[in-house]
């Protein structure tokens, strides 16, 4: 029996270790009106994924002053890019999913708070600014800006995008 128990809380933390390092979606709109093999295109294209993983789903030092938020990565680890999958298209824009999976990065802090970001992709679209091609990285902005803590850690704990064209994304915050 004992042997059982420990076979199975074994396995158990396998499962939790490897859903930890588990896949997650980098969300992209791309615009479609840009010239073909423009440079911002392929940024986009080929840049774009790994930049965006790489400050979002592990934690990144904020700071806000006078409105400006800056971040800083603190981490080192890989990750491997999976499928990608078109989700909706415009005459002007695409929204592309893709699947990532972040491997070495340190065990996530536990959050101070967490800030549950709603929006549709017309909103995103239309108030984005800067991050209007990037769901996430608007959702962490928008996170901090209305959070409470002027400097600290946040990271993406969760994204989705439903059949309705919006986006549900969890930020982690930790007051530094």
């Amino acid at each position: 029996m004992k042997k059982s128990f420990v076979a199975v809380v074994a396995l158990l933390a396998m499962a939790s270790l490897s859903w930890a390092d588990g896949p997650r979606y980098v969300y992209e709109i791309r615009q479609l009106a840009r010239p073909a093999g423009s440079a911002a295109q392929v940024w986009s294209e080929n840049v774009g994924i790994v930049a965006e993983a790489a400050r979002l789903y592990v934690p990144v030092s904020f700071s806000k002053k006078a409105g400006a938020i800056t971040f800083t990565l603190d981490a080192t680890f890989s990750f491997s890019s999976g499928a990608s999958v078109e989700l909706e298209r415009s005459a002007q824009r695409v929204l592309i999913r893709h699947e990532v999976l972040v491997q070495g990065a340190q065990d996530l802090p536990t959050p101070d708070r967490r800030s549950t970001q709603r929006f549709s992709l017309s909103d995103l679209v239309r108030k984005g600014g800067r991050d209007a091609d990037s769901p996430l990285a608007y959702a962490l902005r928008k996170a901090i800006s209305e959070g409470p803590y002027r400097t600290g850690k946040a990271w993406i704990e969760s994204a989705s995008y439903d059949s309705r064209g919006r986006f549900i994304i969890i930020v982690g915050l930790k007051k530094s």
